[in-house]
């Protein structure tokens, strides 16, 4: 599940970090004219399983997690998808997608396309600026979250490597909850710092990893601005 891994070096994961923490402030410096986001990202998502509800899909998350997979349930239009991993590169999780296949696992590929973010009504360019810092600082997040997961895999990393990895994230987290104290991120900001806490208290395994990038993914797509 880590095709295309490159080596990500310590200093590499320090300025990630250092990213995540100040690129929602530089996103600041940018004017706006209108009230679309400028922010636009594709996901590709590879499913073991597709159900019309949390509970059916709830009862194989476990198996896919057992497997080595994610786990992660994504809701996404009318579906729960179970998810094994997540990708930025088609062709990365079509190969692996055709991989698990001959293994008899009847996997299949969900893109999504997170772009066309808008508010509407006057006066918010500010709030317009402050949301699109927000879904970049996300992204930047889970892309960190992907590359430790594939390091983890490859026995490049140890838990010291993980932790310091989390403890980046939940940097990056912290600060977008400082600066998201009342909005339509609040919750799921919180919501994310909970899971990313929980997992620094154990044994982290690249599946976790792969599970807490699909759920600042799942934030990103499914964040209902207003």
């Amino acid at each position: 599940m880590n095709p295309n891994i490159r080596k990500i070096t310590p200093f590499a994961i320090a300025v990630t970090s250092i990213i995540s923490f100040t690129i929602i402030l530089c996103v600041f410096a940018f004017s706006f004219s209108g009230k679309e986001l400028n922010f636009s990202k594709t996901y590709y998502f590879v499913c073991y399983a597709i159900r019309d509800n949390s509970v059916s899909a709830g009862s194989i998350s476990g198996a896919v997690s057992e497997y080595g997979g994610a786990g992660y349930i994504l809701e996404y239009g009318d579906n729960f998808y179970v998810t094994v991993s997540c990708y930025y590169k088609e062709t990365d999780a079509k190969t692996v997608c055709e991989s698990l296949k001959k293994r008899d696992l009847n996997c299949s590929v969900l893109t999504v396309d997170a772009e066309n973010y808008r508010l509407g009504g006057y006066g918010r360019e500010t709030e317009i600026q402050l949301f699109e810092g927000n879904l970049n600082t996300l992204h930047t997040l889970s892309s960190m979250a992907y590359n430790c997961a594939n390091s983890l895999d490859i026995g490049e990393y140890g838990q010291n490597n993980a932790k310091g990895v989390i403890n980046g994230i939940l940097g990056g987290l912290n600060g977008l909850i400082k600066a998201n104290s009342d909005n339509c991120f609040s919750k799921e900001l919180r919501r994310l710092y909970a899971v990313c806490a929980d997992m620094n208290e154990g044994y982290i395994y690249s599946k976790d990893m792969r599970k807490l990038q699909i759920a600042i993914a799942d934030t990103i797509i499914n964040i209902k601005l207003r």
